[in-house]
């Protein structure tokens, strides 16, 4: 059986911490209370109890934990909020990123760090119960792997088995309950009933002791209500944590990823869209009645076919009352002479309008359309078509395709005697026309030839075993969603011949494997199921033959067949977005600045206080600068010496004081004048933002409802934006929010999809050979470390590491009392034990970090000594080997470029054959593709719009450019840090006779050094391995082509 392969994602590493860090400062802490044998009533044998219950203890005040929550709002770039006493928090992750992954992590790292081990996962419905439940089973070895191995007991609640309450109570490990909101939320549940088996006690009493960290996923289904709000806070938690992609109450939040974020970061799949509907058809009088209203007189909204002023005829809403004459609202079509209204029904289930042809047309239906039976045709026939081509490109990497079909009646696709309903019919006809391509033959041999098999159906049924159609809610569908949770890891195996899978709408849920690429949607349009819940079902990237996820953007589109246009299915999402998530496209608000806490720098004569002074004549004496009396040392060399961090800008004034040779004390330094770098952290006021948009509606940028014009697009691009100027120390982070609100649902238009296609004749002409001659020899690297300078280094970085703390284990015990009025308890005792160095062994430092390091046990032995720093390891070993280990390994990765030289090898090379890719690749021409003549590709696939895309036409354009591609990920440079793969080969011929030939890295910028430094340094090593082949090839750096052109 396949097994899901999980890594540590940046964005999901920060929704944990955004947690972990409201606790900052707390020990690590637990508490203790009796827990009677069962069957044991008080007073009855020994007043000992039997067990001790363990639970969940906060240390830190109100204040604190609030201070710490806006310092996470304010990393995250959230609005602060005013108050945490409340201790619920909200976390916002769009659908597929992986909540649940998140939370689990995080509780993880609630105990780690902290010690809680009492979690419970409250949850809205049965399927996503046990979506939960399978999440838990499918990462439980991933997280034993991280977390060695914990000891960790997940379970569903079962009001039969309250002994699971009972040991969730006692154990001393991590306990995660998994319950439903309607377990808990009334009075006469089981849990809150006293029990026997519970020695008189409720379960719930239990659970209130452990005073859980509750986890609740889908707030807006769960404490929806205020009998649920009540049924959370019965739970007694320590903290609630809310996770949704869609908050109806935005409580304290901590961590945001919209679905704009997910879908631009290449965290779920890329949406694309294909609209099925009739075009034409104008030649019979069509009429489809929306809706009808009986407030302001009898009125009905009705679709029909409209002429214009110009004769065109189009598809329009129009409002009718009784006695309306729709030759005259058609633009008087001759089709609808005759056609008046006669009657408008608004009775609730027999809403329907009569025309005075005696014609009648009920809610949501149609008269003079097309059978809809041949547009659901057409959808089944392309999402099969796409589903195909897909599996042409997919199955060599492992990948199985997989496609969604929803339907609103189970009888469309099977009858209730089992035989096949009409979809079904379609399907297969569908499909064995299509299959029978020659094209498909692959297919045909990778899979069943039985068509039976390669489709089917999950559908809830009745007691008898009869199919039915539900609401999403009922036994019957627990039993299915338990069925698609099972199936899940089975429907990724190629072993598996199901690729086709029927569900009826109504599970909105249950749906959620990661290999559903196509979704179709079978169902009326006046239907509630949404765009959103459309995608939802496929968002996920997808996993291949080992479970391992695949982060190609270009293979991870989910294809949308949609029985509305293109342009309705985006404004439609757009809104949905905006509904649920607050996030408005193309629109500046107050919201966005008002609360926002920025940095501004300015210079400030100081001078050197009488503390300060003892503290650097302290530090120069223990790096023997100077001795007891302040005589300056001859070695003394005070640039290399590591001040503390607060003294680092009295480093020229001490340098000056040692040049004049004077005794340096702490009376002759106390006083000296210095420049220093003072940071003032500010925050935006409501007020400010206020002036703020009135100076951007001045400078006609925005209009008054706040909405984005063309001129403030521009001066974003052009890098010519106004900002007031107090301002402009924050600039990056005012474009940046004005640049996010400005951002479109991510929905491409499937009819503008291209095949990306190898053009095998231009690779073998003599351009592409001479140009691929200069670049296709293989190199290794060596590296030269000066290890003085390493330990140098090194020592300096340990010197200025943050202090490590102690950790201390607080150990309360309590005493629970069952009384008449009710249970209580008294606390007995609060331990403090310091756990720093209660360890039965040590890591061995100097070995470990020696293997790791690939450094000699003497070097990192003198870079421990130099340090002063060895004292903190006993505070935290673990901690103080991972700090050291990343600088040591950042320090020697620097070194090693900063001297790395590449060498040829002999007979080996890059071959065209493998570095280029002859199958064929899908894009899309307003999203990631543009047409090309010159290359080796028909279309150049580009990563970025704004840089990538120009500089490809500008190439393209270029009469002097003879050849150029973009070259292709398989070319791979090794580094120290990594491979690396440069962005363009350009063969250039200037004058018609010099020929040039370049490697370009294009960037928003050409000073590496604004950079991120590993790229910088891989950028650095991409240079030196053409420098090593010697034939001409130079690799710069270049933001457009044009500029670059005017350098050489």
């Amino acid at each position: 059986m396949m097994k899901f392969q999980f890594k540590n994602q940046d964005f999901q590493t920060a929704a944990v911490e955004a947690v972990t860090g409201l606790f900052a400062g707390q020990e690590r802490t637990r508490a203790t209370f009796s827990v009677m044998d069962e069957g044991q009533l008080p007073g009855q044998g020994s007043y000992m109890p039997a067990e001790l219950g363990v639970g969940n203890v906060l240390r830190l005040s109100d204040e604190a934990l609030t201070e710490n929550m806006r310092a996470i709002q304010k990393r995250n770039f959230l609005t602060p909020t005013d108050s945490a006493a409340s201790r619920q928090f909200c976390i916002e992750m769009e659908t597929g990123t992986g909540k649940t992954y998140v939370y689990t992590k995080t509780i993880f790292e609630l105990n780690r760090k902290y010690g809680f081990t009492k979690f419970i996962v409250v949850v809205p419905s049965v399927a996503i119960r046990e979506g939960v439940y399978k999440s838990f089973q499918v990462t439980e070895e991933h997280f034993a792997l991280q977390y060695d191995s914990v000891p960790c007991r997940y379970f569903i609640y079962n009001s039969a088995k309250l002994a699971d309450v009972r040991q969730f109570a006692a154990s001393a490990n991590i306990e995660v309950m998994i319950i439903n909101i309607d377990a808990f939320k009334k009075a006469e549940n089981v849990i809150n009933q006293v029990q026997d088996r519970l020695n008189g006690e409720t379960a719930m009493g239990y659970i209130r002791d452990t005073n859980p960290v509750v986890i609740i996923d889908e707030p807006q289904s769960v404490d929806n209500t205020p009998k649920a709000k009540e049924a959370i806070a019965s739970l007694n938690p320590l903290c609630v944590l809310r996770y949704s992609a869609t908050h109806r109450e935005k409580i304290n939040l901590l961590y945001r990823l919209t679905p704009v974020d997910a879908y631009q970061m290449g965290l779920v799949k890329q949406i694309a869209v294909s609209s099925n509907q009739v075009t034409g058809g104008f030649n019979q009088p069509y009429m489809r009645l929306l809706s009808v209203s009986s407030e302001k007189g009898f009125r009905a909204k009705v679709e029909m076919d409209v002429k214009g002023k110009t004769g065109v005829v189009a598809r329009k809403t129009v409002t009718v009352k009784p006695g309306d004459d729709l030759f005259l609202l058609s633009g008087q079509r001759e089709l609808y002479e005759g056609c008046t209204v006669a009657g408008i029904d608004c009775t609730p289930g027999y809403e329907h309008i009569e025309f005075g042809n005696t014609q009648e047309v009920a809610l949501g239906k149609a008269i003079g359309d097309i059978d809809e039976n041949v547009v659901k045709k057409a959808q089944i026939r392309r999402t099969i078509e796409v589903h195909l081509d897909k599996e042409l490109r997919y199955m060599d990497k492992g990948i199985k395709v997989l496609s969604l079909f929803f339907i609103d009646k189970v009888d469309k696709y099977r009858h209730e005697d089992g035989t096949p309903g009409i979809y079904a019919g379609m399907f297969e006809e569908c499909y064995r026309e299509l299959i029978a391509k020659e094209k498909y033959a692959p297919i045909r041999e990778r899979f069943s030839a039985d068509v039976a098999k390669i489709h089917n159906g999950y559908f809830s049924q009745d007691k008898k075993g009869r199919l039915k159609d539900t609401k999403g809610d009922t036994q019957a569908d627990d039993d299915t969603y338990n069925t698609i949770m099972r199936d899940k890891e089975w429907l990724l195996s190629f072993d598996c011949p199901l690729r086709f899978i029927f569900s009826h709408s109504a599970l909105k849920e249950g749906w959620d494997n990661p290999n559903v690429f196509q979704v179709c949607t079978l169902i009326e349009q006046k239907s509630a199921f949404t765009c959103r819940q459309k995608v939802g079902r496929g968002l996920r990237l997808c996993v291949n033959q080992e479970g391992e996820r695949v982060e190609d953007r270009d293979i991870n589109v989910l294809h949308v067949m949609a029985n509305e246009s293109f342009t309705e299915f985006a404004a439609t999402l757009q809104k949905e977005i905006e509904d649920e998530t607050g996030v408005k496209f193309g629109v500046l608000n107050l919201s966005l600045f008002s609360g926002m806490v920025y940095e501004e720098k300015h210079q400030e004569e100081r001078t050197v206080t009488a503390e300060q002074a003892r503290q650097l004549v302290e530090t120069l004496q223990t790096a023997g600068a100077i001795d007891r009396l302040g005589q300056v040392q001859p070695a003394a060399k005070i640039e290399e010496i590591a001040l503390p961090q607060e003294l680092e800008e009295v480093r020229e004034t001490v340098q000056a004081a040692v040049e004049q040779a004077a005794p340096i004390t702490a009376q002759s330094l106390t006083g000296i004048a210095y420049t220093a770098t003072v940071v003032e952290e500010k925050t935006v006021s409501y007020d400010d933002a206020q002036e703020l948009m009135e100076h951007f509606q001045k400078k006609d940028y925005i209009t008054p409802a706040g909405k984005i014009k063309d001129t403030m697009k521009s001066a974003l691009k052009a890098g010519t934006l106004e900002l007031p100027k107090k301002y402009e120390a924050a600039r990056n982070r005012f474009e940046a929010i004005i640049a996010n609100a400005d951002r479109k649902p991510p929905v491409r238009d499937a009819s503008r999809d291209v095949t990306v296609r190898l053009n095998k004749q231009v690779m073998l002409s003599p351009e592409f050979l001479e140009l691929w001659g200069k670049i296709k020899q293989k190199t290794t690297y060596r590296v030269s470390i000066d290890t003085e300078e390493l330990v140098k280094r090194c020592v300096k970085a340990l010197r200025e590491m943050p202090k490590l703390q102690k950790t201390r284990l607080v150990s309360q015990t309590a005493d629970i009392h069952l009384e008449q009025a009710g249970v209580s308890h008294t606390e007995r005792e609060t331990r403090f034990t310091e756990v720093a160095n209660a360890y039965h062994t040590l890591p061995d430092l100097v070995t470990i970090l020696s293997d790791t390091a690939l450094l000699t046990p003497a070097t990192v032995n003198r870079i421990l000594l130099e340090s002063g720093r060895c004292g903190d390891f006993l505070n935290d070993p673990e901690l103080f080997l991972e700090k050291v280990t990343e600088i040591i390994r950042d320090n020697r990765h620097a070194l090693a470029i900063d001297g790395i030289r590449y060498l040829k090898l002999d007979g080996k090379e890059y071959y065209a054959q493998e570095i280029f890719d002859s199958a064929e690749l899908l894009a899309n021409l307003d999203r990631n593709a543009v047409k090309v003549e010159h290359s080796v590709y028909d279309y150049v696939v580009y990563d970025s719009a704004t840089v990538e895309k120009p500089f490809a036409l500008a190439l393209d354009n270029d009469p002097d450019v003879k050849m150029f591609f973009k070259i292709p990920e398989r070319f791979k440079i090794e580094t120290p840090i990594g491979t690396y793969n440069p962005d363009w080969a350009v063969y250039l011929a200037r004058n018609g006779e010099e020929k040039l030939y370049f490697i370009l890295e294009t960037k928003g910028t050409t000073n590496l050094f604004n950079l991120r430094t590993p790229e910088q340094l891989k950028i650095h090593c991409g240079k030196k391995h053409f420098e090593a082949l010697e034939n001409g090839v130079e690799m710069q750096p270049a933001k457009s082509w044009s500029e670059f052109k005017a350098q050489i």
